[in-house]
């Protein structure tokens, strides 16, 4: 069977479009959550529960539908979960009960978690070989798009001083995109490799995972991406309460202004990846932004009140990085029968990171608390080593992943 042609751009763009609204989604309600804490009488742990939400309907969402994708198509979920998610995000935006807003943003992020794993396993599938790593590596920087643009919109609303309730115009600005990609989704053919693989299926095949090298890759994988939302959401998700808690920002404007630029750096730092992927290979990616991480984490007590600004900007930059290859290797180093399941045990034990690092951190924030950092920075070097026992796969087809190493 001849596989239907798409076109790479919109491949892409189709692709990481769940990128691009999990981005939106995180980033917007960190600052929007400076003014819905008065708006809805949040108090801290409340104001932390509301950005976990969407984090923990992500760990839903990956593990259990990126299964459903291996049994039934990456076609089917990938345009039923944008329709999930925008049923949910109107919900979230027009109710006023609190306990109601952080259920359907759980819901939301259901349908993103579910994203993950279909989307990056449709463009390992479907994108030409030699543009596969970057087209991969896209959807990392589609994340900081989404993320920057969520930033822009709230810098626009605190500008302008709008009233507290306005959090919802933030939100629900995030919806129009998905709208669009939903329609635009209807077009796009199913996976020949998953069909190819549908007709050769045996019982259990998504149980392979956890066997021979496979289950290998499978916990590294887990365990790496798990280190890095650990750190890189720890951080990135509370540099708006980092910033105020450091006294180096005087407003919400400025903070959002900031945090803008912040996701500039790690835009351009997304860029460079791309540019780099297929020349020095995904290993060599993941191990200096894990060196940049941990560096980062480890200076930011010693300059908390001095030059904070400085340091998370470097650890920006170095997030970009491992941001990439943390989702490339669980596409690639996966087989076609599995690759969702895989792809979202990765992501759901990811997000799991995320979810501790922004507990953790988030009641870190005060000097007898900083040693918090130190130890996040020194796991960030244990993903190092764990890098080291990774297969490069930059020069490989998606059926050689498996082939004895040359």
């Amino acid at each position: 069977m001849e596989q239907k042609s798409v076109s790479p751009i919109k491949l892409l763009l189709m692709s990481s479009a769940g990128m691009f609204l999990d981005g939106y989604q995180l980033t917007v309600v960190a600052l929007a959550i400076l003014i819905m804490k008065p708006d809805l009488g949040l108090s801290d742990f409340g104001a932390s529960l509301m950005i976990d939400s969407l984090i923990l309907g992500t760990i839903i969402g990956a593990v259990s539908v990126g299964y459903l994708a291996d049994r039934f198509g990456r076609r089917r979920i990938y345009m039923y979960n944008l329709l999930f998610f925008l049923i949910f995000g109107i919900a979230s935006v027009a109710t006023f009960n609190f306990i109601l807003i952080v259920v359907f943003r759980v819901m939301m992020g259901i349908a993103i978690g579910a994203d993950y794993p279909v989307s990056n396993s449709y463009i390992a599938e479907m994108a030409p070989e030699k543009l596969r790593g970057k087209f991969l590596s896209f959807s990392a920087v589609a994340f900081v798009i989404g993320a920057l643009s969520s930033s822009l919109v709230a810098a626009l609303f605190f500008y302008l001083n709008f009233p507290d309730s306005s959090w919802r115009y933030m939100i629900g600005i995030g919806l129009i995109p998905a709208a669009v990609v939903l329609v635009l989704r209807l077009s796009m053919p199913e996976s020949e490799k998953w069909e190819r693989a549908r007709r050769i299926r045996k019982k259990g095949a998504v149980r392979a995972m956890f066997r021979g090298k496979s289950a290998k890759f499978t916990i590294l994988t887990s365990v790496i991406w798990f280190i890095y939302d650990m750190g890189a959401f720890g951080i990135g998700l509370l540099v708006p309460s980092l910033l105020q808690s450091s006294n180096l920002i005087g407003n919400y404007y400025e903070n959002a202004i900031v945090t803008s630029a912040f996701l500039v750096i790690g835009l351009i730092s997304g860029v460079i990846v791309i540019m780099l992927v297929d020349r020095i290979g995904r290993k060599s990616i993941q191990i200096l932004g894990f060196l940049g991480m941990g560096i980062s984490l480890i200076l930011i007590p010693y300059t908390f009140y001095t030059y904070l600004i400085v340091i998370l900007a470097f650890a920006e930059f170095s997030n970009g990085w491992p941001s990439a290859t943390v989702g490339i290797f669980p596409a690639e180093l996966s087989s076609t029968e599995f690759r969702s399941s895989a792809y979202g045990l990765a992501a759901t034990i990811g997000k799991l990171g995320a979810v501790a690092g922004v507990l953790i951190i988030g009641n870190s924030i005060n000097p007898s608390s900083f040693y918090i950092f130190t130890i996040f920075g020194l796991v960030m070097f244990s993903a190092i080593i764990m890098t080291l026992f990774l297969r490069e796969t930059g020069k490989l087809k998606l059926d050689e992943m498996f082939l004895p190493e040359v």
